[in-house]
């Protein structure tokens, strides 16, 4: 089935290279995955030969690593479209206001993946006249191409982020960024020790700034208030995206796509069996607060993406609202939610044997619901009662 044929346009990766993400993502599969044509010896050597086949995708095959996500090239092009979808519901390539005017020396991307963000990063300081900002990523698997080709003064280390130290010395960088790590048994979200290392890399003064989303759904109750007054710039970021903002306040109910519902308790199953959290997002809170003795100015800000146009949405357009008339959604509002919709089905997709083991279904009897989800979905408006995708960023400067 053509997801994309069905409604408005996703966001297009036009930031993205990607001739040269497939090419350093093709090569690094070929290398990296090849352990079933090598030598005895590699079999658990799990530093030079990370990654397996499972079905027609790829996956970090070591026994002690549970992520549960592909790393192969429809994945990075799937966190291509949610990196560029977050930093137009953000307003930008981050959230914390102190970087605006002032711009970092070095930036630290924790599992960069294919280095888009420090990219789009890169861009944003550029065309401010900063250009002597440098970048460095790290990842488990080498999948970013060559940023320096693009004028990025870019560095990357191969790194397990479950090792107890980062490669770097203390006080070294400016900026620390971590985006959607919140699967990964190294995260914050998923480590006692939190955001130690990161903040023992952080300068004096430095930012550090954390996206991620929990992977559980819910539905928004009808016409929900704002989270809190928002600055001029963000209330027309919330405006222009048609978008939400919330808070723990803010009122939610369960999932009432029964798809998800289904999704819901298969991921919990599933990630309980691997000591993964499906709730990053309250674990990262906590653990911003919990480090008052090291960080100050620390703020978030919560948004809730609609997988669709929701039913209360079109009931109320034409009707006067305390922002005005309620107008219909334009299509860059629609391509924005369709955005998210696809990335959460490509999501689902990627974890399709962890999901399909934790349901106790067959290929066949998993494939016959599959269908009926994407008829739901798509033909069926079964997205229009307030099922979402919750995107979070929390952020603080190290005393």
């Amino acid at each position: 089935m053509d997801i994309m044929s069905n409604g408005p346009a996703v966001l297009a990766p036009a930031a993205a290279s990607g001739s040269d993400l497939h090419s350093t993502a093709s090569s690094t599969g070929i290398t990296l995955a090849a352990t079933s044509t090598s030598s005895l010896s590699s079999l658990n050597d799990y530093s030079n030969f990370p990654l397996r086949r499972h079905g027609d995708r790829t996956y970090l095959r070591d026994p002690d690593n549970q992520y549960p996500l592909p790393c192969d090239l429809p994945e990075i092009h799937r966190q291509t479209l949610r990196s560029l979808m977050l930093m137009r519901v953000f307003g930008g390539p981050f959230c914390n206001p102190h970087l605006a005017d002032c711009a970092p020396k070095r930036v630290l991307e924790l599992a960069c993946g294919s280095g888009l963000w420090s990219s789009m990063c890169h861009d944003y300081f550029a065309r401010r006249g900063h250009r002597t900002v440098s970048f460095n990523g790290i990842d488990i698997v080498s999948v970013a191409p060559d940023l320096r080709k693009k004028g990025v003064n870019w560095q990357f280390k191969r790194h397990d982020l479950r090792k107890p130290r980062l490669p770097f010395p203390d006080d070294y960088f400016d900026f620390v960024f971590i985006k959607d790590a919140g699967m990964c048994p190294s995260s914050p979200a998923q480590q006692a020790s939190g955001l130690s290392e990161p903040l023992r890399v952080l300068k004096s003064g430095g930012i550090l700034e954390v996206w991620d989303s929990d992977w559980v759904f819910r539905s928004l109750l009808p016409n929900p208030a704002p989270a809190r007054k928002l600055a001029s710039r963000e209330q027309e970021t919330a405006d222009a995206t048609a978008t939400y903002t919330f808070s723990s306040a803010t009122p939610f109910t369960r999932a009432q796509n029964k798809f998800l519902q289904d999704y819901n308790t298969w991921l919990e199953k599933a990630f309980d069996q691997r000591r993964l959290t499906a709730l990053p997002c309250a674990t990262m809170g906590l653990s911003f607060n919990a480090e008052v003795d090291v960080l100050e100015k620390v703020d978030s800000r919560r948004i809730a993406i609609p997988l669709g146009e929701l039913r209360w949405e079109r009931e109320g357009y034409g009707k006067e609202t305390s922002g005005g008339t309620r107008r219909q959604l334009t299509a860059d509002q629609l391509s924005i939610r369709r955005t998210a919709l696809l990335t959460v089905i490509q999501m689902i997709e990627g974890m399709e044997h962890i999901l399909m083991e934790a349901s106790g279904k067959s290929k066949d009897e998993w494939d016959r619901w599959w269908a009926a989800m994407m008829t739901d979905l798509f033909q069926k408006d079964g997205l229009a009662n307030g099922e979402c995708l919750e995107v979070s960023a929390w952020w603080g400067r190290k005393i």
